[in-house]
């Protein structure tokens, strides 16, 4: 087996030009990470590192930038995600996390002051587990429970806990929030003890606008994360119900909506006895969280 010694720009300027040419404006680091999963490197290389690489390596890399043309996403090729402070390991049951859901771990830090208070955290529809483990490296003392109705994406949630060491405060729950009795299943599971922090980004683009999102999302990301029923509400209808029944009476809701939705979900919350307290928005201007209290 033939091994080159060689620095890294040489070796994927190539590649670049070609994602560049599709339009894809992060061919640099795109080549970087594929070059990285294909050499086996535990961190992402530097375009000016010289590395030893052979021939097959070589080929398992080209192999991965024809994925990357083809148009599916690098998270999906290498199987992980960075989001907040850590990485976390991704399978095709999880949603590919994204910058804007990082609004939602903002507006639980500005409400939440203290970190050092000991939170009882839900993380309903958990995917990879990014948004409850991101709290759970934020608040030390805190337990986050993750409910997911596939086993698959608690696998992960399982995987990735243990990776980044926070698993003895995690428990993991495979119910369905379709169920009518789910809500009280889970206080059963909890011991009868409420929650101080619920928080969701649930499924919730209307049916028919999925067909119009980018490629990466609408082929790679699982349908059952995306799809939120005709209004995109149908996800909201079934969970905040039965949210006064799980939260303390001083505990806060944060969820995560689509663009103009605020009003929808309000008003979901309002007519089941939660209160509207705040919108945040996400770095594009766009009310990405909602948070409720009980009235």
């Amino acid at each position: 087996m033939t091994n080159k010694y060689i620095d890294v720009y040489t070796l994927i300027e190539p590649e670049m030009c070609k994602l560049r040419k599709v339009g894809i404006e992060t061919a640099s680091l795109d080549c970087r990470l594929l070059l990285t999963k294909s050499i086996k490197k535990p961190k992402t290389l530097h375009n000016h590192e010289y590395i030893n690489i052979t021939n097959k390596e070589i080929k398992k890399f080209k192999y991965l930038i024809k994925e990357r043309l083809a148009g599916k996403p690098v998270s999906r090729i290498i199987n992980k995600r960075n989001f907040w402070k850590m990485e976390f390991k991704l399978n095709e049951a999880t949603l590919d996390p994204r910058p804007d859901s990082e609004t939602l771990i903002y507006a639980v830090l500005n409400h939440f002051i203290n970190k050092l208070q000991p939170l009882k955290i839900l993380d309903l529809g958990s995917g990879s587990g990014c948004l409850g483990l991101s709290l759970l490296d934020e608040y030390q003392n805190s337990k986050v429970s993750f409910f997911d109705t596939s086993q698959k994406s608690l696998e992960i949630v399982k995987n990735n806990s243990l990776k980044l060491g926070l698993s003895e405060r995690s428990k993991f729950l495979h119910l369905n929030w379709k169920d009518d009795n789910w809500d009280t299943n889970l206080i059963k599971i909890e011991n009868d003890t409420k929650f101080d922090i619920i928080i969701s980004n649930p499924p919730y683009i209307p049916t028919d606008d999925i067909k119009k999102l980018q490629k990466e999302v609408k082929e790679y990301d699982p349908p059952i994360a995306l799809d939120g029923g005709k209004d995109g509400m149908d996800a909201y209808k079934l969970i905040i119900p039965k949210l006064r029944n799980l939260i303390k009476t001083n505990g806060k809701i944060f969820l995560e909506i689509g663009k103009g939705q605020e009003n929808c979900v309000s008003k979901i919350g309002i007519e089941h006895g939660l209160k509207l307290i705040e919108l945040q928005k996400d770095l594009s201007g766009v009310n990405r969280v909602i948070v409720f209290i009980i009235k």
